[in-house]
């Protein structure tokens, strides 16, 4: 009679590998192991494994988030504007 496997317990946060970070990015796979290189993401290692958390990933894409701000009033310039006598448009 043989032992049924032992099921890995549930891990209420799932480690990524650099192909499933990579996948969650939406970039190259070298992209994300050239960041761990040069130590641009936070990452986990286990042994010579390297694992994210998705919050490790969500801090990156917060970093890289740019504010968006109004141009300065009367700096927009019409589009029917025309230069040298000819139409921009």
């Amino acid at each position: 009679m043989s032992r049924p496997k032992a099921e890995p317990a549930a891990s209420p946060q799932h480690l990524m590998t650099i192909d499933e970070a990579a996948a969650y990015l939406n970039v190259p796979h070298r992209w994300v192991a050239e960041a761990v290189r040069t130590q641009r993401i936070r990452c986990t290692r286990i042994g010579k494994h390297v694992r994210f958390r998705p919050e490790h990933l969500e801090e990156l894409i917060s970093a890289g988030e740019q504010s968006v701000s109004a141009p300065p009033s009367g700096s927009v310039v019409p589009l029917h504007r025309r230069t040298g006598g000819r139409s921009l448009l």
